[in-house]
C-alpha cells in the first residue's frame, strides 16, 4: 500500500488504533454491567445447570434471551455481538452459552464473582461529564455531594449496595492476602472500616487461633454479620461499631487491618489512622495494609493500568486515591513503624506491612 492518499491528504504515518480502543474501551464495560444487571449470566448459568445430567448444553438462542430480557430485537443482535467479542460469551448448538470466566466472574453467588462490583457500575458509571465535574469540584460527588459514608448511615440501601460491591472485589484478593501474610503467631485482628468482613473471613479461614473483629459504622455492622454468618465463621469473627477518625482505636489487638481504607483519604489523614493506630498496638504488634498500590522506585518500574485507573474513582467516590510503595512505606515509618516491607499478593493487589518496636 503505497500511502498517497495519507500523504496527499496530509496525514501523519500511523494510525490511530492505540487511541480509538482506549476510546471505544467504556463501551465493553457498559454492555457488560447492563448485561449483568439484566441478569443474563445468571440465566444462562441457570439454564446450563438445569440442563439434563449427562447431556452437553446446547445454549439459548437470540429469541430467548431477547424475551428473557424484554430487549428489542435490534438490541439483542448488537449485545450479543458485543458480549461474544469480548469473551463473555460463545456460540452453541442453539444459540449462546456463558464462557467459563463469566460463569466464574459475573454470576450470583458464586464465591469470587464480580458481579456485585459490575453491577454497581449501571448507577454509578464513570461518565466523561462526571469525570470532568469531579476534576474541577475535588470532592466526592457520587451522591450530588453528599458524604458517601454518611450517606450510607442514612440509606440502608444505598449500604447493602455499596458493601455488596466491595464484598464483591474483596473475596479473591482477600484470599490472596491470607496466603501471603503470616498471622500464625497473631492472635486478635482488628479490621478497621472492615465492611463486609470479606479480610477477615479470608485470614480466619487459613488462622485457626485468629480472633477478627470488624470494626465500621453501624449501617454495615448487620451486614458484616450476615457475610460471618454464612462464612460459618462467628466463633472467631465478630463486628462491632466504631468510627476511624472520632474513637479512639480499642486496645488488646497484636494486629490492626486496614483494606482498601488509605486510597480514600488524603496522605495527611492516612497518616493520622497509621498514627493512631501505632497508639493502640501493643510493642511487636503490627500494622497491614491491602490496597491496589501504583509501582515506583522499590519495584520493577512498570505502571498497572488498571490501578492508576482506580484513582479517577477515587475521584468520584472520595477524598483519596491510589498511592505508591515508597509513599505508604513513608507512612508507616512517619507512624513509628518498623520493619516495613511490601509483599504483593495476587493479581493487582499488595501489603504493606510495619511492626511496632
Amino acid at each position: 500500500m503505497s500511502g498517497k492518499a495519507q500523504e496527499a491528504a496530509g496525514l501523519p504515518p500511523g494510525d490511530d488504533k492505540r487511541v480509538y480502543d482506549a476510546y471505544i474501551a467504556g463501551r465493553q464495560s457498559a454492555a457488560m454491567a447492563v448485561a449483568v444487571r439484566a441478569g443474563l449470566f445468571d440465566l444462562l448459568a441457570h439454564a446450563e445447570k438445569e440442563a439434563d445430567a449427562g447431556e452437553d448444553f446446547e445454549g439459548l438462542s437470540a429469541d430467548d434471551l431477547q424475551s428473557e430480557m424484554k430487549w428489542s430485537a435490534r438490541g439483542t443482535h448488537s449485545m450479543l455481538g458485543a458480549l461474544h467479542a469480548m469473551g463473555l460469551i460463545q456460540h452453541a448448538p442453539r444459540g449462546y452459552r456463558a464462557t467459563a470466566e463469566a460463569l466464574r466472574s459475573l454470576t450470583r453467588d458464586t464465591p469470587g464473582s464480580l458481579r456485585g462490583l459490575i453491577d454497581m457500575e449501571v448507577d454509578h458509571f464513570l461518565s466523561p461529564k462526571a469525570l470532568q465535574e469531579a476534576l474541577q469540584e475535588d470532592g466526592s460527588s457520587v451522591y450530588g455531594g453528599e458524604d458517601p459514608w454518611e450517606a450510607h448511615e442514612k440509606d440502608p440501601a444505598k449500604a447493602r449496595a455499596f458493601t455488596e460491591a466491595m464484598h464483591s472485589v474483596s473475596e479473591r484478593p482477600a484470599a490472596g492476602f491470607a496466603d501471603h501474610v503470616d498471622l500464625s503467631k497473631t492472635r486478635r485482628l482488628l479490621d478497621v472500616g472492615g465492611g463486609s468482613g470479606a479480610l477477615s473471613i479470608a485470614l480466619a479461614h487459613v488462622n485457626p487461633g485468629l480472633e477478627c473483629v470488624v470494626w465500621d459504622i453501624a449501617a454495615v455492622r448487620p451486614l458484616a454479620e450476615e457475610y460471618v454468618a454464612k462464612a460459618g465463621l462467628t466463633d472467631r469473627v465478630t463486628a462491632e461499631v466504631g468510627d476511624m477518625f472520632a474513637d479512639r482505636y480499642p486496645e488488646g489487638y497484636d494486629a490492626i487491618l486496614f483494606s482498601q481504607i488509605l486510597h480514600d483519604w488524603n496522605y495527611e489523614t492516612g497518616a493520622e489512622l497509621l498514627r493512631k493506630a501505632f497508639e493502640a498496638l501493643p510493642s511487636g504488634g503490627q500494622v497491614l495494609v491491602h490496597e491496589k498500590l501504583i509501582e515506583d522506585e522499590d519495584s520493577d518500574g512498570k505502571v498497572p493500568l488498571a490501578n492508576v485507573l482506580v484513582s479517577l474513582d477515587m475521584l468520584v467516590w472520595t477524598e483519596g486515591q491510589q498511592y505508591g510503595v515508597a509513599e505508604l512505606k513513608k507512612a508507616l515509618r512517619t507512624a513509628g513503624f518498623s520493619h516495613v516491607k511490601r509483599r504483593k499478593t495476587t493479581g493487582y493487589w499488595s501489603a504493606v506491612s510495619g511492626v511496632k518496636p
